[in-house]
């Protein structure tokens, strides 16, 4: 098989997380209208950028054996761009992955009011109102 073919058989899964990626950015954006977090929305966001990143970087480091062979890149040379490379899209996944686990950190609480809802109630008509009676101080 060719180079070709073997990168795009390992480019499967990446496309697969992609695809499950959308996925989740869509749902993400559709909590998102309901008033859930903006974290997961960057979070999805940030995890599609990198992994067509990781994609894109696959195919062209077909390439790299040719750039030694040329003398355009000694191997430690090749060394430094892979990990140049490799550095941000680490970083970039571990940004995608503190972002969920904060969306989800921060999504599990709901605000509640400060009082039960429909406190303090009106009294009915003919009663009077809740509480302590209010009295008018004497007149002088």
């Amino acid at each position: 098989m060719t180079p070709l073919v073997v990168t795009s058989i390992e480019a499967v899964p990446r496309v697969l997380l992609l695809v499950v990626g959308l996925l989740g950015l869509i749902f993400s954006v559709k909590g998102r209208a309901k008033g859930g977090s903006g974290l997961m929305v960057a979070a999805f966001v940030v995890m599609l950028v990198a992994t067509a990143a990781g994609i894109a970087w696959q195919f062209v480091a077909l390439d790299a054996a040719s750039w030694i062979r040329t003398g355009h890149l000694s191997a430690d040379g090749l060394n430094l761009v892979f990990m140049a490379v490799a550095i941000p899209l680490d970083a970039a996944a571990v940004l995608s992955w503190l972002l969920v686990a904060l969306a989800v950190v921060k999504g599990g609480r709901v605000p509640r009011p400060p009082y039960p809802a429909g406190y303090p109630m009106t009294a009915p008509p003919g009663y009077p109102p809740p509480g302590y009676p209010q009295t008018q101080p004497p007149p002088n």
